[in-house]
């Protein structure tokens, strides 16, 4: 995938994630579920990592907890907002937290197991043996979402 149509994709999987958002945020129980999550290869801690799991956002402090065991963001991060579903994990920050994130990702994705297939200036396509990841920064927004595979 050529760069330029990297950043369109990714914008427009983030877009689509973000608008989501709103209505997964609180999903409705529907019964029981089987969870797709699995540790990822490294159960180690990145230096300045905090584990997606464990994160949360203003007002609900520990709610991304569907992510998957292994994947971390940076520490010093406050998500805004997000999905947290057994095969959708969607996480908003703030724009001025992409780079920092971004950083983040293209220094520890391979610690956590994930190979980056796509990466332009401003977003990072990736995958592992069980899920397939994105992530994409505006001056405004960024966006980090993971889906389950296989």
């Amino acid at each position: 995938m050529r760069p330029a149509r990297l950043g369109s994709w990714v914008a427009g999987l983030a877009l689509a994630a973000g608008l989501m958002c709103g209505a997964c945020s609180a999903p409705a129980q529907r019964g029981p579920t089987t969870s797709t999550t699995a540790p990822t290869v490294s159960a180690v801690l990145p230096p300045g990592g905090a584990w997606l799991k464990d994160v949360g956002f203003p007002g609900n402090p520990s709610f991304f907890t569907k992510a998957p065991a292994g994947f971390s963001i940076p520490a010093g991060v406050q998500p805004v907002g997000g999905a947290n579903l057994a095969e959708r994990i969607n996480v908003i920050f703030d724009g001025g937290d992409g780079p920092v994130v971004y950083a983040y990702l293209v220094d520890n994705l391979a610690a956590m197991g994930c190979r980056i297939t796509a990466q332009s200036s401003d977003s990072i396509v990736w995958q592992d043996a069980h899920w397939q990841g994105a992530f994409t920064m505006t001056a405004s927004q960024a966006g980090l979402t993971l889906l389950a595979i296989g």
